[in-house]
């Protein structure tokens, strides 16, 4: 098996055909489809069914392009790096919202002093997206807030951190030291959108409540809900670290919902097939300095 059986796998895997894999590749037709028969009989198993003129993916198929997608892309980084010895590199981060808003820029001045020669491309998006870069090995590494779920990413927790409830200083529930979770039923609710980290969390705890809640609002702005919790519009649950400000200036109130427990971990997630570099471990200690079990000061009043 070598390397070029993989690379036309993938792209057929990737385009959905063997004639616009051949077409990507610029190669004949019968060569893909010779590559992948040769694969299969390699491996004794099938990686696509083909019915009625289509190709369909197997399992085995999907276990196939993790490896290749990561074979490839280290063969790749390989050639850069050998070919770009002596310039600058680059170190591609993905972080959700909370972390590359309160966190990230301290982490990359942190690291960035010790390898000022490496540039730090960051992407900041939910976690869902962030998972799905690292399956594709669009992004090095993750900062996440919530959990992940393939099998093929490691996932390490180094910080702790807890979602707050808030409502606005006219709201009722603004002289309260805590609620029960039932009473959010009958409120309009301002969530983050799913697959951020936030919404699964609250949504997971709001189930084990026995509790379906369906938002007024879904924005993928942590902004733009507090700012319509300021409004009075609603009330809102998001991370502490996001809402500080706020709380302290006393423009939003911090209510604590019993029975429910929002604490969760960030984490540093990547492939477990990643090659670690020496600047992917220096950005994963610099992270890592805040130890796993340092909280933030919210008592819950």
């Amino acid at each position: 098996m070598t390397l070029r059986h993989l690379k036309i796998f993938l792209a057929v895997y990737e385009t959905g055909s063997t004639t616009a894999a051949a077409e990507e590749l610029l190669i004949a037709q019968p060569s893909v489809s010779v590559a992948v028969k040769e694969l299969e009989e390699h491996y004794g198993v099938r990686v696509f069914e083909r019915m009625a003129k289509r190709l369909y993916v197997t399992q085995a198929g999907q276990e196939l392009y993790q490896y290749a997608r990561h074979l490839v892309s280290l063969f790749e980084e390989t050639e850069d790096a050998m070919k770009s010895l002596g310039t600058s590199g680059t170190l591609r981060v993905g972080s959700s919202v909370t972390i590359g808003n309160y966190f990230l820029p301290g982490y990359i001045r942190s690291f960035q002093r010790e390898f000022p020669q490496v540039r730090v491309r960051v992407t900041v998006e939910n976690t869902d997206t962030i998972e799905g870069l690292l399956l594709e090995n669009g992004i090095d590494l993750g900062l996440v807030e919530g959990r992940v779920h393939s099998p093929f990413l490691v996932q390490l927790p180094y910080r702790k951190d807890r979602l707050v409830m808030i409502c606005s200083p006219e709201h009722p529930y603004a002289s309260y030291k805590s609620i029960v979770p039932e009473v959010l039923a009958a409120e309009d609710v301002l969530l983050r959108e799913k697959g951020s980290a936030v919404r699964e969390l609250f949504d997971i705890r709001m189930a084990e409540a026995g509790l379906e809640i369906e938002p007024l609002w879904e924005s993928v702005s942590t902004r733009a809900l507090i700012g319509a919790v300021k409004e009075n519009m609603g009330v809102s649950v998001l991370p502490y670290y996001l809402v500080e400000e706020e709380i302290k200036r006393r423009e939003v109130r911090a209510v604590a919902v019993e029975r429910v427990d929002f604490d969760r971990d960030f984490s540093i997630v990547y492939h477990k097939n990643k090659y670690h570099s020496r600047a992917f471990d220096a950005f994963v200690r610099i992270c890592s300095s805040c130890p796993v079990g340092d909280g933030h000061p919210l008592t819950g009043t």
